[in-house]
């Protein structure tokens, strides 16, 4: 059982992406954690107290709790041997066909197996990362078995307890979370999986949603292709929006958001969804649902709409300048969301791959992102400095990530730096458009019809 004492437990986190470093370092304010991944420069920017990636919150963590000797990291998976509770939290990317990629996932299970075969301890393994419903049951709990010559329930316990953490806020909502969903292949695992919430969560314990392993994989995906379809239907209604006079998408979302049974969230017109977990659950859940003989029709319409939002915006770029070809146009924002330098799936990047393609020279920007951009675009396009150095002498500019420095532009000094004529596609709706009402600045959003 979880020690009486919560500073006794020993916790063990296997992957240190965003969910695993983000989840190590807040538990490290309760309890001892050893995280452990292959990338030894990973490792070792950690073991200096150095986040590896940009996460709101995670740098103070690191530097509060890497010093003290509250987390450790290591490339080795044998120290889980004397750990109380395991987390599983690599990667599941998708494969070429959009089906979900297990490699690492049964690589891991195969260490902790290996790990914990001369243990004497009892711990449980807690699967965290996002897997197709009967992953925890009918791929990890097999190798659990066979790589530690342990029985599930007696040598070790087993649950399912998938993650809802969002990409900029991971540290807030792994301290304040809606909900605990659990799955426990056995009783064990439950009352050890209870225990170490309750001793971490205290009288702030969120509910908690008990149910079987497969369906806590379930709703791990439900709510994360739900919400792509939320916005993918906000930006078909923006689309037909901006073929009607007068009309406003903003208007339409807050017309529907004020019904307690739709809500505002996730109605926020805008170039799509990215990022490392919308686009690729989606197309797992896709995949799952033909093997099943269930055809998946909504899915694969909020897909559809999601990879032709970029040829929206173009089409809009163009109804403002004519053509784009040999058009000099800024792009704002290449991490698929604010508080984040991720590109995984940016709308940003097919965007700027469109328009290269049609004649257009690029120049781009972004706070955090350049390095991942970079990589994903190379030399096609030019990168600036600041948001001033990107914007000037353009004849168009295009905002694609909510950076808080973006919406703090002046319309004086962009009409200024553009050379008297400003034009800004305001792909994220960040603008008001009172605020640019003046003859020699033009700003329009998705979702409203271009003058």
């Amino acid at each position: 059982m979880i020690p009486a004492e919560a500073d006794e437990a020993r916790i063990a986190i296997v992957g240190l992406g965003y969910v695993g470093l983000s989840t190590a370092a807040c538990l490290a304010s309760k309890f001892h954690v050893t995280g452990i991944d292959l990338d030894p420069a990973k490792v070792g920017l950690i073991g200096q107290a150095k986040a590896p990636f940009l996460e709101t919150g995670l740098q103070p963590l690191l530097e509060e709790h890497v010093p003290n000797g509250r987390l450790e990291c290591t490339t080795s998976p044998s120290s889980v041997s004397d750990s109380d509770i395991v987390f599983i939290t690599v990667g599941t990317p998708s494969s070429m066909s959009g089906e979900i990629d297990l490699s690492q996932v049964r690589s891991a299970s195969r260490s902790i197996g290996e790990a914990i075969a001369g243990s004497t301890k009892q711990p449980t393994v807690i699967v965290k990362s996002t897997v197709i419903p009967g992953t925890t049951r009918s791929v990890v709990k097999p190798i659990l078995e066979q790589s530690s010559g342990k029985t599930c329930g007696e040598g070790f316990g087993l649950c399912s307890n998938p993650e809802f953490l969002r990409e900029g806020q991971a540290i807030r909502d792994t301290l304040k979370p809606s909900r605990i969903v659990i799955g426990p292949i056995d009783q064990y695992s439950r009352d050890q999986v209870l225990s170490f919430y309750r001793s971490f969560y205290g009288e702030q314990m969120p509910p908690v949603v008990e149910t079987s392993a497969d369906t806590a994989e379930l709703i791990k995906y439900s709510s994360n292709a739900f919400l792509a379809t939320k916005i993918s239907f906000i930006n078909l209604i923006a689309r037909i929006c901006e073929k009607i006079p007068g009309s406003d998408v903003n208007d339409v979302a807050r017309g529907m958001g004020l019904d307690p049974r739709i809500g505002p969230l996730f109605l926020q017109a805008g170039p799509g969804f990215g990022g490392s977990c919308f686009p690729k659950d989606v197309k797992a859940l896709v995949e799952y649902a033909k093997r099943l003989g269930v055809e998946p029709s909504i899915l694969e319409s909020a897909l559809e709409v999601n990879e032709t939002q970029p040829d929206n915006v173009v089409s809009q770029a163009e109804k403002m300048l004519g053509r784009v070809q040999g058009k000099r146009i800024a792009v704002l924002g290449l991490a698929f969301n604010p508080n984040t330098d991720d590109v995984r799936e940016s709308r940003a990047i097919p965007l700027i791959r469109k328009l290269v393609d049609k004649g257009a020279v690029v120049g781009a920007y972004d706070p955090m992102a350049m390095e991942g951009a970079k990589r994903e675009l190379g030399p096609i396009i030019s990168y600036s400095p600041n948001a001033k150095a990107c914007v000037k002498g353009t004849d168009l500019v295009i905002i694609m990530t909510a950076w808080r420095e973006f919406q703090d532009l002046d319309s004086d000094e962009l009409t200024t730096l553009m050379g008297g004529r400003a034009r800004v596609l305001d792909a994220r709706r960040i603008f008001d458009p009172a605020r640019f009402s003046k003859a020699e600045f033009t700003a329009t959003g998705l979702g409203r019809l271009s003058n």
